[in-house]
């Protein structure tokens, strides 16, 4: 398995978001352990040699699904042979526009909100909400005890859910709010394709341009959803420990013990 390039994708065929945070550094120049710690989106397209390499060459042991009931019936994950699966919904009936499968196209159709205003609220939601603050605890607690092999979370296109539970686990690590905003950002590369996929199903079917632009905003990703929801943590807790201890349940000794199981002094 080549090194990996801080935070780059890794070379699947099918899965054009799956991304290994090996590499990342920290602030006090550690970094992340590489083949550890994979994120990206669901693996309903997964081809059976994207399959293979995630067993065999990354190490694969354990998927964690952020998705809801219904996006996991919708778009299931492919079946690795040899791998744990675990579930973990975080917004629980609260999946409105953020899917990419057919009910995905409807509810992007059918949405009659301001998008910006959305997506804002939706980043609130993700660091404010109370179930999804034990939602992103358990995935936490989860790490923590992982044993070896390699772990790979996921929501369903691997940007807004995934998106906050890797940004949550950097901060804990101990990275730069700098490089956790590149990583964040590393998905609107890999997933603009498949936006632009999703708008000229939308222009086939002849919809507003209205339609269009809420699209490219809602499956787009955009650093400042993110900011606000880290300022909405400042702004309620003071500072990310007690937002840690308060909102996820998370010791100093937990977040200490993620550290010294995820970070190595040199690559």
């Amino acid at each position: 398995m080549a090194d990996p390039k801080k935070g780059e994708r890794l070379p699947l065929n099918s899965l054009d978001n799956i991304r290994d945070l090996g590499a990342v550094q920290t602030r006090d120049g550690q970094y992340i352990t590489p083949g550890r710690l994979l994120r990206g989106g669901d693996l309903y397209h997964a081809s059976y040699q994207d399959q293979n390499d995630l067993r065999r060459v990354y190490k694969l042991r354990t998927v964690i699904d952020l998705r809801t009931n219904r996006e996991r019936e919708e778009r299931p994950d492919a079946a690795i042979h040899g791998v744990e699966y675990v579930t973990i919904p975080v917004l629980e009936g609260r999946s409105a526009c953020m899917t990419w499968g057919r009910d995905g196209i409807e509810e992007l159709i059918h949405f009659r909100g301001d998008a910006e205003r959305y997506m804002y609220a939706l980043y609130e939601s993700l660091a404010l909400n109370r179930k999804t603050q034990r939602a992103y605890g358990d995935f936490l607690r989860f790490l923590k005890h992982h044993g070896e092999g390699t772990l790979l979370w996921h929501s369903m296109a691997g940007k807004d859910r995934a998106g906050m539970a890797t940004a949550l686990l950097l901060h804990i690590l101990g990275v730069s709010r700098e490089e956790i905003l590149a990583d964040y950002m590393r998905s609107e590369v890999y997933l603009r394709a498949d936006v632009q996929s999703m708008i000229r199903i939308l222009e086939d079917r002849g919809v507003p341009h209205r339609v269009l632009k809420n699209a490219d905003i809602i499956l787009g990703v955009k650093e400042d959803y993110l900011i606000h929801a880290f300022d909405k943590i400042t702004e309620k807790y003071g500072t990310f420990e007690k937002y840690a201890k308060r909102a996820l349940g998370l010791s100093p000794f937990d977040m200490n013990f993620l550290k010294d199981r995820y970070l190595r002094e040199k690559l």
